[in-house]
């Protein structure tokens, strides 16, 4: 085995580690004074009502309806409540004011309100509500940038045309029907790492989950989305809303590289020196590239590196994570077959590029573009 990595993780732009969890309206308030996400414990809550407003809570609840929770939003809003506190985007509060004033005769409107209400958590421990970034994400995203590097290696591009192979294709809708169906892409890293389970050399880098150093802060924002072009039509994405981790907040974790025993199946085993470098020459292009869309829509984004600028590639390497980091930064440069959904009832295309970018904005709906930043930017550095 070689010597474990001890990293440390800095956030560099909002990150989302989905967790299919949401913040339930029974357990959390929008403080409006204090500009904060207030989440509290339901059975602590209740305990504080007398019992007149017992009985009413727990008759609001009772309905299980969809206009009751716009009931129960009023209900909670008017009390004093202590928990957790997060920092929410300046276009939460009017939001929430909204959802509270909405009819609870008009069933369709409240449900299409309050499914644009949903807000999604990112991944934290159940049990001491500690923010963290799972070792699978990371792993994950250094897998992808390894496999990159054995697909320019060994010059692998347009993996579906050798795979499907004997098919006779109409249109390109076939084309990724038929990727799903033979699992292209699992065929394709088999290829690239010399086999399956036994033969996968990502079976001895062991990836341990990332912790916070002090206290990691999050935020509630809206991820809305644009197109990487200027255009006067809008991308089609509606906003959504979520808790992000907040810029320069750091983790900490461990990563080992183990070397299989001689008797081993595996015939690429990873080096640390590989695996490192792919990551910084996989997401290096990408960060770039996506600095230039960014500039073409009136985005500035570059300083976000400037402080580890001369450390990146040697004890610093730049990683992108989480939710709306882009279909790039999750597929195989050279074997990317990325669904480009069009108008309405028009067939999807199939790119090797994204059209849009998902940003973090403060606002649903932002009049400009100035204040937008993209997700998912990190660095790993390693100090040891």
């Amino acid at each position: 085995m070689e010597k474990p990595l001890k990293i440390k993780l800095h956030v560099l732009s909002p990150i989302h580690i989905g967790c299919d969890d949401v913040y339930e309206p029974t357990s959390f308030v929008i403080d409006e004074k204090k500009n904060k996400l207030i989440e509290f414990d339901p059975m602590d809550f209740v305990k504080s009502l007398s019992v007149q407003e017992r009985q009413r809570f727990s008759m609001l609840c009772m309905q299980g309806s969809i206009s009751s929770i716009v009931s129960i939003y009023k209900f909670i809003s008017n009390k004093q409540i202590k928990g957790r506190e997060i920092e929410i985007s300046s276009g939460i509060i009017p939001h929430y004011k909204k959802v509270k004033d909405l009819p609870t005769n008009d069933e369709r409107k409240v449900r299409q309100e309050l499914n644009q209400f949903t807000i999604s958590r990112t991944a934290y421990n159940s049990h001491t509500d500690t923010l963290f970034i799972p070792g699978s994400s990371i792993k994950g995203a250094i897998r992808t940038a390894y496999l990159t590097k054995l697909a320019n290696v060994q010059n692998t591009k347009n993996c579906w045309n050798k795979y499907l192979h004997g098919n006779e294709l109409e249109n390109e809708h076939q084309i990724y029907f038929l990727i799903g169906k033979k699992k292209v892409a699992k065929r394709l890293e088999e290829d690239l790492l010399g086999g399956s389970f036994d033969t996968d050399p990502f079976r001895m880098v062991k990836v341990s989950d990332f912790m916070p150093v002090g206290d990691a802060k999050s935020k509630i924002v809206y991820a809305i989305n644009r197109k990487r072009k200027a255009s006067r039509y809008e991308a089609r994405g509606p906003f959504q809303v979520l808790e992000a981790i907040k810029k320069e907040t750091v983790f900490e974790g461990i990563i080992n590289i183990y070397q299989p025993e001689s008797l081993s199946k595996i015939k690429k085993p990873i080096t640390e020196k590989e695996l490192l470098t792919s990551v910084n020459d996989f997401y290096k292009p990408l960060f770039n590239n996506e600095n230039e869309a960014l500039k073409e829509i009136g985005i500035q984004n570059n300083g976000i590196i400037d402080e580890f600028k001369g450390m990146l590639g040697k004890s610093v390497f730049l990683v992108r994570l989480g939710r709306h980091s882009g279909a790039e930064a999750v597929t195989i440069e050279g074997n990317r077959h990325i669904k480009i959904m069009q108008g309405r009832n028009e067939k999807p295309k199939y790119l090797d590029h994204t059209t849009t970018l998902w940003l973090a904005s403060e606002e649903s709906k932002p009049k400009s573009n100035s204040g937008l930043t993209p997700f998912g930017w990190a660095v790993l550095e390693i100090v040891n």
